[in-house]
């Protein structure tokens, strides 16, 4: 099965939550953990599933910034 397909049928179903047990949040009110928001985090059961991607989307969007900062900032 090609894997935007794949990627897509997964889609119609809730994502597992992206909490680590690691609940601490930093001086933005984002998670240090998994680095939702607390309101993202308070609300996770009540979002519909679009919503939920929603989230899992900005969190790996968010993630591939960080990761980009770090190696620009390694080459310095």
């Amino acid at each position: 099965m090609h894997s935007d397909k794949l990627a897509n049928e997964k889609r119609d179903q809730r994502p597992l939550s992206p909490c680590v047990l690691l609940c601490t949040l930093d001086e933005h009110k984002r998670c240090l953990g998994c680095g939702r928001t607390r309101e993202q985090i308070s609300s996770w059961a009540l979002m519909s599933v679009s919503e939920q991607w929603d989230v899992i989307d900005a969190l790996a969007a968010r993630e591939r910034e960080i990761d980009a900062t770090i190696a620009a900032s390694d080459g310095d």
